[in-house]
This record gives structure tokens, sequence and C-alpha cells, in this order.
């Protein structure tokens, strides 16, 4: 399954209760902080973005059989302001622990991450 057709069969988007730009700028500098640390597991990684998200009234799904290797995952957020994206990936490091990015972005911001993703496989 490639990753587009993986977003377009996601299910129930993510209802996030607060919703505006210094709410979206708040949330994107604790995802940023937080997640600056390694992790010792996949699940320890989501689940401190799923406690960062609860943070701003946004419930994080449930993710079962993540991948012990890296991932990259990209589910529909419902706002006040519209809808979002929250894009994460994360990756298994040389020393055996796990790195993990996540954003909060729209339709042209993804589009943006996953051009740069390609041209980094490019080089």
């Amino acid at each position: 399954m490639t990753f587009s057709q993986y977003i377009s069969e996601m299910e129930e988007p993510i209802i996030m209760t607060m919703g505006s730009f210094d709410v979206f700028d708040s949330l994107s500098q604790e995802l940023d902080s937080k997640l600056s640390e390694t992790f010792s597991s996949p699940e320890e990684g989501i689940q401190t973005i799923r406690d960062i998200m609860a943070n701003y009234g946004a419930n994080l799904p449930i993710i079962n059989d993540l991948n012990s290797e890296g991932d990259e995952m990209a589910l529909d957020v419902e706002t006040p302001e519209g809808p979002l994206i929250l894009y994460i990936i994360y990756s298994l490091t040389d020393n055996d622990d796990y790195e993990f990015y996540a954003e909060l972005t729209d339709d042209d911001g993804l589009e943006e991450i996953l051009s740069d993703e390609d041209e980094e496989e490019k080089d």
C-alpha cells in the first residue's frame, strides 16, 4: 500500500476542540520540544504525542501494530479553524531507540513535507 492510499483509507478524523493559530503554534512548539529526545519504543513516542494532543482537546486514537523499523502516518484532525492533518514519522536509530517527528499541518504543508522526503530519497 502506498502512503497516498493509506491517507485515502484513513478512519474517522480526530476532533480537536481548541483551535486558533496561537494554539496551533503552541502545540507545534510542544511537539518539537517533547519529541527532541529519543524513545525506547514506537509506543512510547506515540503515547507522548497522544498526551500532547490531549492537552489541546484532541484524543489521538489507539494505533495498533506499530512497525518496529519505523513508519509514517497522517491523521485527519477537525478543528474549529477547519481541517488539518497530524503528520507523524518515526524511525529506528543505530542505537536501537526511536526518533519521532510530528507536525500539525494542512494539505499544502503535507504535500511540502512529502516532496521534501522525495528529494531527500533522491540524494
